[in-house]
């Protein structure tokens, strides 16, 4: 029999989920406690222990005689990793490109000229091997999983205990960025000219080059973004059916993004 606690991460990974992808909770609560327990067949308990870490993640709230409700996604501890991995994988990431490739800029461009100024030799080597793995990676989640790698290396090569830090935002950030830029394994592979450009500023020395090639590699990802992934009408999905689809993802990103809703 699974643990206590299996039960309580299980169920706010389910709520979290339902409640991000506009699931439950339409209606701007969540449903009744009862409801929940006979829903996910766990006690009463489970579910104040899950509605609290929710809370605590800020996507409810809850009150005497109004139960739990559905916070705005303005309250929400986005740079929290579990909720960014929620919405991530809502495909709610695309409303938040433009704060994901700011937050990157802030974060990566430094951490790179850091790692050049200070990264030890073991530490660049971490960062080249990454980048290795990356082109001989034969498929796009082995490429993925390198590329987290090679970034998070660069960070650990900063020196700055505190970027150390951002290392789960920074990681929860990349997977948002990537779904968004990423599309097909050959898209990625072309990415590693850059990277291979940000990995020799490193290893050369170079802090003020490095900081500007991982700016030119986001300016890459950005791009990438804005290209979009490869046209669904040639893998026999029409049009209408792929504008039925944005339309209901933009109006659930309106209801998220809405920082009045109550």
């Amino acid at each position: 029999m699974a643990r206590p606690a299996n039960f309580h991460t299980h169920l706010v990974d389910r709520l979290g989920r339902l409640i991000v992808a506009g699931e439950i909770g339409v209606d701007g609560t969540l449903p009744r406690e009862d409801e929940l327990v006979a829903r996910f067949v766990v006690s009463r308990t489970v579910i104040r222990e899950a509605t609290k870490t929710l809370q605590a993640l800020g996507l409810i709230t809850t009150g005497p005689r109004v139960g739990s409700r559905i916070q705005p996604l303005t309250s929400w501890r986005l740079l929290d990793p579990l909720v960014m991995d929620w919405i991530t994988d809502a495909d709610m990431a695309r409303g938040l490109e433009r704060d994901l490739l700011e937050l990157r800029g802030m974060i990566e461009p430094a951490a790179a000229s850091f790692a050049a100024e200070r990264g030890s030799d073991a530490q660049i080597a971490a960062i080249t091997e990454a980048l290795e793995t990356m082109v001989s990676a034969p498929s796009k989640a082995e490429h993925e999983a390198a590329d987290f790698r090679f970034h998070e290396a660069i960070l650990e090569a900063s020196g700055n205990i505190l970027l150390l830090q951002l290392k789960p935002i920074l990681h929860a950030v990349l997977k948002a960025s990537f779904r968004l830029s990423m599309h097909d394994h050959e898209r990625a592979l072309a990415s590693i000219a850059i990277h291979r450009r940000v990995a020799d500023a490193i290893v050369a020395r170079r802090p003020a080059e490095a900081r500007a090639r991982m700016v030119e590699l986001l300016h890459v990802a950005q791009e990438d973004i804005h290209q979009g992934p490869p046209r669904l009408v040639q893998a026999g999905i029409s049009r209408t059916t792929t504008k039925k689809a944005q339309e209901t993802l933009d109006a659930r990103n309106r209801r998220k993004m809405d920082p009045a809703r109550t």
